[in-house]
């Protein structure tokens, strides 16, 4: 799943599980997390990869957008953590290396 190669995106689509949020919410929900400014161009420009994608989808209300997953995103998301899950399963039981 080449969308989730990027955090940036991959995060968005976390923030976004099961609540829709408006851009500057989800925004500074972002920075909260990474402690540091996400620049407008990198955050609007991973909106509009994952809304190309078929990820995230866009509407306005009043003068705001508004972001929710598709149901690919979900699916996306769901896959995600199965995998992630996995793989720390598989760590916890060989003793964690590599």
């Amino acid at each position: 799943m080449e969308w989730l190669t990027s955090g940036l995106r991959r995060d968005v689509c976390i923030l976004l599980y099961g609540e829709e949020r408006r851009a500057q919410a989800l925004k500074s929900a972002l920075e909260s997390r990474y402690d540091r400014r996400v620049t407008p161009d990198r955050f609007y420009g991973a909106l509009d990869a994952l809304e190309s994608a078929g990820f995230v989808e866009k509407h306005v209300e009043g003068l705001e957008d508004v972001y929710s997953l598709t149901e690919a995103g979900k699916d996306a998301v769901e896959a995600q953590f199965e995998w992630m899950d996995e793989r720390l399963n598989e760590s916890e039981h060989s003793g964690g290396s590599d």
